[in-house]
């Protein structure tokens, strides 16, 4: 009896069809990715530049009609500007969104007269923005002047896309293509960051120890036009009689040039983006070659005989007290690194914590206070 049962189980299992059934579909997200088309550079300089340079943003202009076109150039120039501060391109720079590029001629006498050394301008000959619906894509121009002569320095260009790909449907998971919630900013930073690179391989400027010499101590003595000499009068009695051998043969209106007085200029310092563990003064391996280069700067022959003083500087996040000790624990471990590493003697270095007290922009933006995080070096008076 029992055997027939099984026959019959087997019978019937065998005219029932199972089909198997997933109950939820795993869904995976890809982000969308920036395409670059290939970097022309049109201009570049030939060697490299060390010591600091600043330089003037405009606003760019967009040359193709579209509405509010004049905000979009805006929009290009703040957020190559950004980034190439984050990147430390060029140790100081300014976007003035209040000005309107009107010509070469006039922003460079603004540039040379506001005392910058480059100026930066741009153009955008097209824009499609489609956000998160569609795809966007942007094509930037920029081109770098030297202020004083008005001379060319660089000329980029370069475009960005973004797609917007279907989603993928497979068995047993979900492929979805995510696009960022801007777009229009992440192929901007795409664009900075490559055109960024042949800039940093130029103005090498506080990188190098040869930029950080040059920037820590620039020419120390500036002569002073002579200032304009008056005209001895003929009745002057002079202080002390010559002889007639030595006495120098000048006429009664003849000028005698001063001496040209000499102004000491301060040493200037230099600001480092060191990269530490967060919350601690523990320094990344990734800024060791940095401050490698510092160490060699030290030990150069213009600056072996000087002092340093090493301060830290932190953002805003945690309270003014937690930041003022981080910040002389940063510049504790700098201090530490430099001397166990070069021959360099402890008594040398000073060090310092500013804490927040001393940002160099305001801690509004994480680009911002990417910026005040950074290690300041000075020579000692």
């Amino acid at each position: 009896m029992k055997k027939y049962f099984l026959i019959l189980l087997l019978a019937l299992s065998a005219c029932t069809h199972f089909e198997p059934q997933i109950a939820t579909q795993s869904v995976y997200y890809q982000d969308a990715e920036v395409s670059l088309s290939q970097l022309m550079v049109y201009s570049r300089p030939e060697k490299p530049h060390y010591g600091p340079l600043s330089a003037l943003f405009y606003p760019f202009h967009v040359t193709q009609t579209m509405y509010k076109g004049s905000n979009w150039g805006q929009r290009v120039a703040k957020g190559i500007w950004q980034n190439w501060t984050s990147l430390q391109v060029f140790p100081s720079m300014v976007y003035d969104e209040n000005l309107i590029y009107r010509g070469l001629d006039e922003a460079l006498f603004t540039a040379r007269s506001r005392g910058y050394d480059l100026l930066v301008v741009g153009f955008v000959p097209y824009l499609y923005l489609g956000h998160t619906m569609d795809d966007s894509a942007v094509s930037v121009q920029v081109k770098i002047y030297e202020t004083k002569r008005g001379q060319l320095v660089c000329s980029f260009e370069q475009s960005g896309r973004i797609e917007k790909k279907m989603d993928d449907d497979f068995i047993f998971v979900k492929r979805q293509h995510r696009m960022p919630d801007s777009a229009f900013y992440k192929i901007i930073q795409a664009i900075a960051a490559d055109m960024a690179v042949p800039l940093t391989s130029w103005a090498r400027y506080e990188k190098t120890n040869q930029g950080m010499v040059a920037a820590l101590m620039p020419n120390m003595v500036e002569m002073q036009p002579p200032p304009q000499s008056q005209p001895m009068q003929k009745n002057s009695i002079p202080q002390q009689k010559q002889s007639a051998a030595t006495k120098p043969m000048i006429s009664d209106t003849a000028q005698v040039p001063a001496k040209a007085p000499q102004k000491q200029t301060k040493p200037r310092s230099i600001n480092l983006a060191v990269q530490f563990d967060v919350d601690s003064s523990q320094i990344k391996p990734e800024s060791y070659q940095l401050l490698n280069e510092l160490g060699k700067a030290l030990i150069s022959d213009r600056l072996k005989d000087k002092r340093v003083i090493i301060g830290g500087h932190t953002d805003s996040d945690a309270s003014s007290e937690y930041n003022q000790k981080l910040s002389k624990e940063r510049a504790e471990a700098v201090k530490k690194y430099l001397t166990d590493n070069f021959p360099i003697s402890a008594q040398r270095i000073g060090t310092t914590g500013f804490g927040e007290s001393n940002p160099l922009v305001p801690n509004t933006t994480k680009y911002n206070k990417l910026l005040n995080r950074r290690v300041q070096v000075s020579i000692a008076p």
